[in-house]
């Protein structure tokens, strides 16, 4: 065997650093057609494993090719490029369904997102080469904590979080209690990772079939142990009681058609959820709950409050009276029929010069007894170019920025943060629950939800989740069925049954096991469809970890990998010295 075959042969097998320079140059073109070839195929096994085409145990490998390349090739910056340009290629189709949305904002997002993919592979490559770690232990460590960082960051993208993959599989899902999504996420890299090993250790000699072995047990033990978790969960007593019955209500408004509306239109809207809140009074709920800003107007009590008079311009007095009929319908309707409503609005505020200061996007309650609270929940997590710009301390910036965002550069609609986590109580009869609402974006971030259900003196701070969402925006039911499957890894992290109310699909209902218990079905359709579903909620009693300590686990991740690096860059550091001395005589 010649000795440039019998070098590619070694370095398919083994990971050090100068095997993998030694395939580069035996193969040069073939080791980079390996390895886009690879890097699709993890692109490819990632999409698939989501919704809406939850094949789920595809996660469990889908880092496994990504994961052989740095393996086998280094991280050279011909690599580096590669895993950049396709980890953006990755995100820029699988959110397709925002390029009707924002274009330029699809792409810029998908360039951002795509250093994820480049961070992870110069990360792997430094702390395995240097430290010698197998894949089985670097890749959860680095994968979960970059991830967790692609959440949080820059307010965060936390769509296609690799362990939302794992929502279908029921059992293995009740883990996510513990850590939250980054104890499923870490759980499928552990895997990922133990494959690639597997494959590495072929022709490594009793040393590498020796640790493989090791890695065998340690993967199994783990499997074993969460799976076992899970039955233990899902099959655990006396932790359910029942709860209020809540009728979700769900039609299809596109935003297009949201946005282009005047004084007839919001009325004919408004009167058409009120013609499906009457008829969803047939299932006798206690509550019922409207998505996100589908009553077109504001709803505060400070607005509410003026007289149309204070207001010079005819349309604007127009809005006001519309508003005040709207409130005294959604009052009377919930006083004839003693019924509680959850309601999506827009809130808006005046300082004490009669100037505008705050603009919110809110949840509101009426009730029976008291109408219209004025206790509200404002939208805490923002959505970017949606809902905010960002910048607007640098005026340049921001009127650049304006050109991302869906209502052009000559529309800066930035709202205000919520500023307290506001839970509701319901009463019926002479029981009393306190539930909270997400709203839109916040039920795909596990903090929001969190804030909302976290014990507060020994008790849960939220029986129940309201998740109001207007996902009129999108015409894809690819993004309604991935927003259904984050709601359920947030049921479960809690331990509190979710009521979904989306303008657009997949209303229903999830039990704090993540099971999805009822949707609103029309002709076997969940999606772009109006109707009603109700349904009693089970009432979990369970406090989780996650409730109680939040994202301590990732944040560890993050510590552990910057200490890691800085070691191997260290020990790296260390070595070269040693091998750049000069020789002692």
């Amino acid at each position: 065997m010649s000795q440039q075959n019998e070098c590619a042969k070694k370095s398919l097998v083994k990971s050090s650093p100068g095997q993998s320079r030694c395939l580069s140059s035996a193969m040069g073109g073939r080791a980079l057609f390996v390895t886009v070839v690879l890097l699709l195929l993890s692109a490819l096994l990632q999409s698939l494993a989501f919704a809406p085409f939850d094949f789920w145990l595809l996660a469990f490998c889908a880092l496994t090719p990504a994961v052989l390349v740095v393996m086998w090739f280094g991280a050279g910056w011909r690599i580096l490029l590669l895993f950049y340009g396709i980890g953006a290629v990755y995100f820029g189709v699988n959110c397709f369904w925002l390029a009707p949305i924002t274009s330029w904002g699809l792409l810029v997002l998908a360039m951002y997102l795509g250093l994820y993919w480049l961070l992870f592979a110069k990360t792997f490559d430094i702390i395995t080469r240097h430290l010698h770690w197998p894949a089985m232990m670097s890749l959860p460590l680095i994968f979960t904590s970059l991830e967790y960082l692609r959440d949080t960051l820059f307010s965060g993208f936390a769509w296609f979080t690799l362990g939302t993959a794992v929502a279908p599989a029921g059992t293995l899902l009740q883990a996510a209690d513990l850590f939250g999504v980054s104890s499923l996420t870490f759980l499928v890299c552990v895997v990922a990772g133990y494959l690639a090993d597997i494959v590495a250790a072929r022709g490594g000699g009793r040393r590498a079939y020796v640790r493989l072995a090791i890695e065998t047990l340690l993967a199994v033990a783990l499997m074993a142990l969460v799976y076992a978790y899970g039955v233990y969960r899902v099959n655990q007593r006396g932790i359910i009681t029942p709860g209020p019955r809540v009728a979700v209500i769900q039609q299809y408004i596109p935003q297009t058609l949201k946005d282009a509306g005047g004084i007839k239109a919001d009325l004919a809207l408004f009167n058409s959820f009120m013609r499906l809140s009457r008829a969803a009074t047939a299932a006798h709920p206690n509550l019922i709950a409207w998505p996100e800003t589908m009553i077109p107007g504001f709803m505060n009590r400070q607005w509410l409050s003026l007289p149309p008079v204070a207001f010079s311009a005819r349309y604007t007095r127009q809005l006001l009276r519309l508003d005040q009929h709207f409130a005294a319908e959604l009052a009377g309707f919930s006083h004839q029929t003693g019924i509680a409503l959850l309601v999506g609005a827009s809130y808006i505020g005046y300082n004490q010069q009669g100037s505008v200061d705050q603009k919110k996007n809110v949840a509101l309650m009426v009730t029976p007894s008291r109408g219209l609270l004025p206790v509200h929940y404002a939208k805490h997590h923002l959505v970017p170019f949606g809902e905010y710009v960002p910048f607007a301390q640098w005026p340049w910036l921001h009127r650049l920025l304006l050109y991302l965002t869906p209502f052009g550069p000559n529309d800066d609609y930035s709202l205000n943060p919520g500023s307290h986590w506001t839970r509701f109580t319901l009463k019926a009869g002479k029981k009393t629950w306190r539930f909270g609402t997400p709203i839109c974006y916040e039920d795909v971030m596990p903090r929001p939800s969190r804030m909302l259900a976290r014990p507060r003196h020994g008790k849960k701070g939220a029986d129940f989740l309201i998740s109001i969402s207007n996902d009129g925006w999108y015409d894809s039911s690819f993004e309604l069925d991935q927003h259904l499957q984050m709601d359920q890894v947030r049921a479960v992290e809690n331990r509190v049954p979710i009521a979904r109310s989306v303008n657009g699909g997949d209303c229903g209902f999830i039990d704090s096991l993540g099971r999805v218990i009822k949707l609103v079905r029309v002709n076997g359709q969940s999606n772009f469809v109006s109707g009603y579903a109700a349904a009693t909620l089970p009432i979990d009693r369970r406090i989780s970890l996650f409730s109680r300590i939040g994202d301590i686990f990732p944040r560890v991740l993050v510590a552990l990998t910057i200490v890691a690096v800085l070691w191997a860059c260290i020990w790296a550091g260390v070595k070269g010295r040693k091998k750049s001395a000069p020789p002692v005589t």
